[in-house]
């Protein structure tokens, strides 16, 4: 299989969980406060470990320590950038029990910022793929459990709001689409770079992975109560990811 295909559809892989996660909101009357706290626990701890065990180590061994902390700072503070001008989950992730006629355009402002969101994702699995093939599909196992639960909590204000499920569903698998659209132009571009922009790459994709965990995946669970869940979640999350990069070594 080509080396350009091969994260192309990790990332088609992980962008689509974001639409198992609005199926399970479809396929269900409810999706339990307990799941959705234990799910976004689980890839919260898993996204940490990756930032900083896969991608920011792989990035010390090419980077001064200066480059460092100027890219993860940059990675962070995009996708704050990115969050202060597109709604995103946090806004209404909490499920409301009676229908409010503003939870439609709600849930489909979130479902664009979900999309929007998305696309760094697919450059971050094309660059930890493009470094070493093992550190792509950790990083896309990763991206995977996020979106899962990121697909949840897209699709339940769209629920709420009366929309049909077949709908939901079309709406959460076509936000997941964006990775593998960011993938393809991060693959295009990746063959002109060096060492040391692989190395900002990466950087930059760890500050990315932790202001998502940090900002949406973490509070986001906590809304959902059961906080005891959520660190149990995360512990496990944790352990998982150190599991799989054992088994991959």
């Amino acid at each position: 299989m080509s080396m350009s295909l091969e994260p192309f559809l990790l990332s088609l892989a992980a962008g689509m969980a974001t639409g198992i996660g609005g199926m399970i909101v479809a396929s269900r009357r409810k999706v339990s406060d307990r799941a959705v706290s234990f799910s976004m626990g689980l890839a919260s701890g898993v996204m940490l470990l990756v930032s900083f065990n896969n991608l920011f180590l792989e990035a010390v061994e090419l980077l001064t320590h200066h480059e460092l902390i100027v890219m993860f700072s940059l990675g962070a503070f995009a996708m704050i950038a990115l969050d202060l001008t597109v709604p995103h989950i946090e806004a209404t992730a909490r499920r409301e029990e009676s229908v409010n006629p503003k939870m439609l355009r709600a849930g489909m402002l979130i479902a664009i910022g979900v999309t929007l969101h998305n696309l760094p994702e697919g450059l971050v699995v094309t660059t930890g793929y493009m470094y070493t093939p093992r550190l792509g599909l950790i990083i896309a196992i990763a991206i995977m459990l996020h979106n899962i639960p990121e697909g949840i909590a897209t699709a339940i204000p769209l629920m709420t709001a009366g929309m049909r499920r077949s709908r939901i569903a079309t709406i959460t698998f076509l936000s997941g689409l964006a990775e593998p659209v960011a993938a393809l132009a991060g693959i295009a571009a990746f063959h002109l770079l060096d060492k040391i922009v692989i190395g900002f790459s990466l950087a930059f994709a760890a500050g990315v992975m932790t202001y998502i965990t940090a900002d949406e995946l973490i509070p986001v669970a906590h809304e959902y109560g059961h906080k005891h869940v959520v660190s149990v979640g995360l512990l496990l999350g944790i352990i998982f990811a150190l599991s799989i990069d054992v088994i991959l070594s």
